[in-house]
């Protein structure tokens, strides 16, 4: 005996319910394009209807150049109060080589401010560039640069932070002397010297720098009750040869001074 086959049929959609569904598409589409046709809009009109009408610049500016500050902003400022990239506009002030760090705001409803700080230069680097006190290099794009700083540099700049650590270390140890250090530089072979203010050139070579520099400083009472000196060479094992300023008509010829 055969059981009874039941057959499953799928509910017909009925054509209102049909109807209703494609009108509820339609209407979803035309909304999203009405958003996006007034986003588009509303972009193209914000610049003409919120404008930025005023950019104010805040800070001490002593080797930035207002003109070139001036400049950059006016190049990035492209959209209204509402849409204008601040982050971009931080960005191209803050590659600016002065400047050591900007900030950008908004302030309601036309104005954007911009504040920068900038580098303090301790000391000039190398050929065209300044560095700071954190042993941070920076060269101006003018190529100008302030006078009467005393004159850092080594094969990389790299090597900027420990020259100033050394430049500020043994400018206060000699200072006691009554000497002023006006350069320190260190070669590509890693030779350190010393410039004192007057022209006075101190070696101290690669190795034991520090403990060169102590024996200079325990001699120098006896090198200056002798004469003036224009070049003193540290780099040997128990002494230091000087040459002398001359005086009259005789030649300031190297001298050995035996260490103490």
């Amino acid at each position: 005996m055969t059981e009874p086959t039941h057959e499953l049929q799928q509910p017909s959609v009925r054509p209102r319910t049909r109807l209703s569904i494609i009108v509820r598409l339609l209407t979803a589409v035309l909304l999203l394009g009405g958003l996006i046709g007034a986003g588009w809009i509303g972009l193209q009109w914000e610049p003409v209807l919120l404008p930025v009408r005023v950019v104010s610049i805040d800070g001490e500016m002593h080797g930035l150049s207002r003109e070139a500050l001036q400049q950059t902003i006016s190049k990035e400022i492209t959209g209204g109060i509402l849409t204008q990239n601040l982050a971009t506009l931080r960005a191209r002030v803050q590659a600016l080589p002065w400047v050591e760090q900007a900030t950008t705001r908004r302030i309601w409803p036309d104005r954007i401010q911009v504040r920068v700080r900038e580098h303090s230069a301790l000391a000039r680097w190398n050929e065209n560039g300044l560095v700071t006190e954190d042993g941070v290099v920076f060269r101006p794009s003018d190529g100008r640069l302030p006078a009467g700083l005393a004159r850092l540099g080594a094969a990389d700049d790299e090597q900027a932070p420990e020259v100033v650590n050394r430049f500020l270390d043994w400018g206060s140890r000699l200072l006691a002397l009554g000497l002023i250090v006006d350069g320190v530089q260190r070669d590509a072979r890693g030779d350190w010297s010393i410039e004192l203010l007057g022209g006075t050139d101190v070696l101290l070579g690669t190795d034991e720098v520090e403990q060169r520099l102590e024996r200079l400083i325990a001699a120098y009472s006896q090198i200056e009750a002798i004469g003036i000196p224009t070049r003193l060479d540290l780099r040997y094992a128990n002494g230091l040869a000087v040459r002398w300023l001359p005086v009259g008509n005789s030649a300031g010829g190297p001298k050995r001074i035996a260490a103490n």
